[in-house]
């Protein structure tokens, strides 16, 4: 009993470590919307004001046109992602399996002006969380067994054109994040899977804001600021199947309602549009993510000792760096139509000493490619791909006493590849 006692004691921690499921480079906020960026790898992300996409990377763009403009944008994410044992892992099982695969999303965006000086823009897209599904009897399965946090922000904002050269603008940020994760914790002192289960719905509140420069013609630069989003996860916690040496102890936290409290991070976005000759554009980023913000995880059990748990994974802080060129063809066979590439890099948030099965995450560096073509005047068609490429991301992770449950290996030649396409129109 006392072994009992002690293994379900640290169920609250186990809940809290594990609360940030993505595969990707630098953090779990993705540059990827299957907006013309896609094709250039995100370069250029908050200084493009002609595109209606403005609404969600940079508000102050909405101004900047002549016309109401909507983008309608579809993305399908294809990760890559496996796990190989080195060996070292203490619980029997297979490698799990590829965790990703597909992920369709699809995001929407409009942008207009009220009067002369006023301009608006509506964004409904998400861009912060993936999801992990991996077999249910991989070797990891004591510390996750699929788990998902995926966002979607509604983005209403309002923008100002102070001069012929300078606009601002500010923009609420409702996001709606979806939380649910399921382990296979050690049942008892025999080698037995038991069950772990919590999911929730929660919207938090948080503003975006930002700046358009134009000082000559063909230079624009763009700052965008977004704050962090508190979200407040609530359900019951589900055990079962731990044994008859812990029914006593389970039908003490079973059912309990449990509060997942964390920071979607505040992130700092400085970009630049630079025509170099008619036709040829350059475009170029620099980012800052709070992820160590997101590193604190609180959980509170409400039980008759309303026990609370902080946990902080000790994530770092991200920076980014992203180029992009595009193209325009005036004659030949590519008439009428534009080529756009890329290169980024992202540093990581975490390395094998903080790496977690439910957060697979790494420095990487990205790799873009778009084309696109005016179907017909004011009827825009874009399409890209990107590479994230993780390369080899190790890792290590170690449960406590009683049991020490250990995964210790590599995720092998990890990838993200992003198919993505859009249309824009105006009225």
């Amino acid at each position: 009993m006392n072994v009992a006692r002690s293994s379900l004691r640290l169920l609250p921690l186990t809940v809290a470590v594990l609360v940030a499921p993505v595969s990707h480079a630098g953090g779990l906020m993705l540059w990827e919307i299957g907006t013309p960026t896609l094709g250039t790898a995100g370069a250029g992300w908050a200084a493009t004001p002609e595109d209606a996409a403005t609404a969600f990377t940079n508000p102050a763009g909405t101004v900047w046109r002549n016309q109401t403009q909507v983008r309608v944008a579809a993305q399908a994410l294809y990760g890559d992602v496996g796990f190989t044992d080195d060996g070292q892992s203490n619980v029997s099982g297979n490698d799990g399996g590829n965790p990703i695969r597909w992920f369709p999303t699809a995001g929407a965006f409009a942008a207009g002006k009220i009067t002369e000086n006023i301009g608006w823009g509506m964004a409904m897209a998400g861009n912060f969380g993936l999801g992990l599904d991996y077999h249910d009897d991989w070797k990891g399965r004591r510390f996750v067994q699929n788990v998902d946090l995926i966002g979607m922000s509604l983005l209403p904002s309002l923008s100002w054109q102070v001069n012929d050269c300078l606009s601002v603008g500010i923009g609420l940020n409702a996001m709606s994040t979806y939380f649910s994760f399921q382990s296979a914790p050690r049942a008892g002192l025999i080698d037995e899977d038991a069950y772990l289960r919590y999911k929730d719905l929660d919207t938090g509140f948080g503003g975006n804001f930002g700046i358009i420069y134009r000082p000559v013609s063909g230079t624009t630069i763009g700052l965008s600021y977004t704050s962090e989003v508190d979200l407040e996860f609530k359900d019951r916690l589900k055990l079962r199947d731990f044994g008859p040496l812990f029914d006593r102890v389970v039908g003490q936290l079973d059912q309990t309602r449990t509060t997942i409290d964390m920071t979607v991070p505040q992130t700092v976005t400085a970009s630049l549009q630079q025509e170099l000759q008619p036709g040829t554009t350059l475009y170029a980023n620099l980012a800052w993510q709070d992820w160590s913000e997101f590193a604190g995880v609180s959980l509170a059990l409400d039980n008759p000792n309303q026990t609370s748990v902080f946990v902080n994974r000790g994530y770092r802080d991200t920076g980014h760096f992203a180029l992009g060129l595009r193209q325009e063809f005036k004659r030949g066979f590519l008439q009428d139509w534009y080529l756009s590439t890329g290169i980024a890099y992202d540093s990581g948030m975490s390395d094998e000493v903080t790496m977690t099965a439910d957060t697979v995450t790494n420095k990487a560096w990205q790799f873009g490619l778009g084309a696109g073509t005016e179907l017909c005047p004011g009827l825009q068609l874009d399409f890209a791909y990107n590479l994230g490429w993780l390369g080899d991301v190790d890792i290590d992770q170690t449960g406590r006493p009683p049991f020490s449950p250990r995964l210790e290996g590599t995720y092998k030649d990890t990838a993200l590849h992003f198919f993505g396409g859009s249309i824009q129109f105006g009225f």
